[in-house]
């Protein structure tokens, strides 16, 4: 995910990802108030939230194989 942090002169600041450096068509925005410390403390929030959000877009990972008997 590549992000841009743009600072308005409203008192808010815009937050814009990308996720085709993972190969996945999804951008999102938004805008939060504040400058850019408040944007970057609510960046992994907005991120996690977009991932929930189109789960369906991103790879599934490959489930885990168990040995036999159980132990891993």
């Amino acid at each position: 995910m590549t992000h841009n942090i743009t600072v308005l002169d409203n008192g808010t600041t815009k937050i814009e990802v990308d996720f085709s450096d993972e190969n996945v068509n999804l951008r999102g925005e938004t805008f939060v108030k504040g400058g850019e410390t408040e944007a970057l403390n609510y960046l992994p929030i907005f991120e996690q939230d977009l991932r929930r959000n189109y789960s369906e877009l991103f790879p599934k990972p490959e489930p885990e194989t168990i040995p036999e008997g159980g132990i891993i």
